[in-house]
């Protein structure tokens, strides 16, 4: 009754603060307290038009304009801040009218989940008294998880429906225990292998979250590995002010076999999204929860097949569980939105000595023709490309002037661009490309992409906001180690600014 009581309440302040602001009243900088399913308060913003605090895009928006035109801001009709008091910036759409920022999805919506139950949608019977256990949604797009060989496909493996339904209610980790939370869990329709997931897709799941955020504790996100680094990298971009726990796991081995590693990451990835610490987009692997815009793929065939190359795991399971408290993302101070537009007209390139420049020349030109927005750089070392090469220098250097953003990440497994370091990365400078720090090739993609797709920015926001944490993405310059070769001097000033942070 008092779980009803407090929904209904919520439900009643938020229509009310709604009708506000279509009225043209806005709100004061207060919050409301919201009582979450285990009746703990989360605090939100009753104002839905600027993030107060944690959005870095905004903050940085309002200072650069501030600092060039002293021009007042504007509010747009979506609620975010127009910087240029509504003036032309240069977004996709304007260039191309026909070019759709909302990719399409095979899958069909989940829609509400927290009092559905159907034949896609299936609330586990649990033991012990519900009303104080937590409630976390599974939703289930397909993957190795839930395959089977199929006789059609020659034997082959591929998903089946309602595997992941039958597994999930014989499973006595659920439904027996009286400290898990309750699961309510979700299977789309069809299920897809992450192969045939994107944009559209990742979208989807995003607005599913959204749609029943404030009905659970936390979401698990079922997918195939694949792609499963770029998916759950797109949705901590996606996400702004997450407070609650989004956890994306898989598996090597699918569930419906005797030995598998499927179960054990299913299980700690509910745990952990029942978590009151944990308040970011995550993957769990194997023995470990990462940072979703961290995370890359570096196996095929072992059960560890994820890692975070240039931050620690965010915990780590054995006997027990070993958080890293530090490392975890603050609670958010805003209220909580999603933008799922994103704009995919981007291409990567990866360098190899020797290469023909002229094939990369064409290339980069007659993607400018198809209006290419963004061209993702993987070079050498940190940062570095053949600087004897004028011909191609000088068409990165046509391209930005185009309009095109030019990042430069770097091919080495660990590390960071540190452009300029080596005179052979100069050029790049002079050219106007931007440095991609130490963001892994996922979250460099999705950064971009979610950029470009906001249509508020322009093309030099854009650039700037390449190289600002926005999500935990990257290591702002002050924290990362000194270059090679560094001097005393840059090496005690990294000490010191490392004391500051821990």
């Amino acid at each position: 009754m008092t779980s009803k009581i407090t929904s209904a309440i919520f439900r009643i302040t938020m229509l009310l603060s709604q009708v506000l602001t279509v009225e043209g009243f806005s709100p004061s900088s207060s919050t409301l307290p919201y009582v979450r399913a285990n009746n703990i308060p989360l605090h939100i913003s009753t104002n839905d038009c600027v993030d107060t605090i944690g959005d870095a895009e905004t903050d940085l928006l309002a200072e650069e304009n501030h600092k060039s035109s002293k021009a007042p801001l504007h509010r747009s009709t979506n609620g975010d801040v127009d910087a240029n008091g509504g003036a032309d910036t240069n977004h996709p759409a304007e260039e191309n009218p026909n070019y759709n920022l909302r990719h399409e999805s095979i899958q069909e919506r989940a829609g509400r989940l927290w009092d559905d139950d159907d034949e896609l949608t299936t609330t586990l019977q649990c033991s012990g008294d519900t009303a104080v256990r937590k409630r976390v949604l599974v939703l289930c797009t397909g993957g190795t998880l839930t395959m089977s060989h199929d006789p059609s496909q020659g034997g082959s493996l591929a998903p089946v429906k309602g595997a992941l339904t039958n597994y999930l209610q014989n499973m006595r980790e659920f439904t027996e225990d009286p400290e898990m939370p309750e699961i309510v869990s979700h299977e789309y329709t069809p299920l897809i292998d992450s192969s045939d997931m994107g944009p559209g897709d990742w979208a989807l799941v995003a607005e599913d979250i959204a749609e029943n955020y404030y009905h659970f504790d936390g979401f698990v996100v079922l997918m195939g590995t694949d792609t499963m680094a770029y998916a759950a990298s797109a949705l901590s971009f996606m996400f702004q002010n997450l407070g609650k726990p989004v956890v994306f796991t898989g598996s090597q081995i699918p569930l419906r076999e005797p030995y598998n590693d499927a179960r054990k990451n299913l299980v700690m990835a509910v745990i952990f999204a029942s978590s009151d610490t944990v308040s970011e987009v995550t993957i769990f692997f194997h023995d470990r929860l990462i940072r979703a815009c961290r995370a890359t793929k570096i196996n095929t065939s072992k059960l560890l097949a994820f890692d975070s190359p240039n931050l620690e795991p965010l915990a780590e399971i054995g006997i027990n569980i070993e958080e890293r408290d530090h490392l975890y993302l603050p609670p958010p101070r805003g209220a909580f939105r999603v933008r799922t537009e994103m704009d995919t007209r981007l291409i990567t390139l990866r360098l190899v000595p020797g290469f023909d420049d002229s094939c990369i020349i064409h290339m980069i030109n007659a993607a400018r023709d198809t209006n290419l927005k963004g061209l993702i750089l993987q070079l050498y070392g940190t940062g570095n490309m053949p600087s004897l090469k004028d011909d191609l220098v000088h068409a990165l250097s046509d391209a930005t002037a185009a309009g095109v953003c030019v990042v430069v990440t770097t091919q080495c497994h660990t590390g960071s661009v540190i452009m300029g370091h080596y005179a052979t990365g100069q050029a790049l400078i002079k050219a106007g490309a931007v440095s991609a720090g130490d963001m892994t090739l996922e979250a460099t993609t999705a950064k971009l992409a979610y950029l470009l797709g906001r249509q508020d920015l322009t093309i030099d926001e854009i650039r700037n906001l390449m190289g600002v944490d926005l999500r935990g993405e990257l290591t702002p310059k002050e924290q990362m180690p000194p270059p090679p070769l560094a001097s005393s001097y840059e090496k005690a000033i990294f000490k010191k600014n490392r004391c500051r942070i821990f």
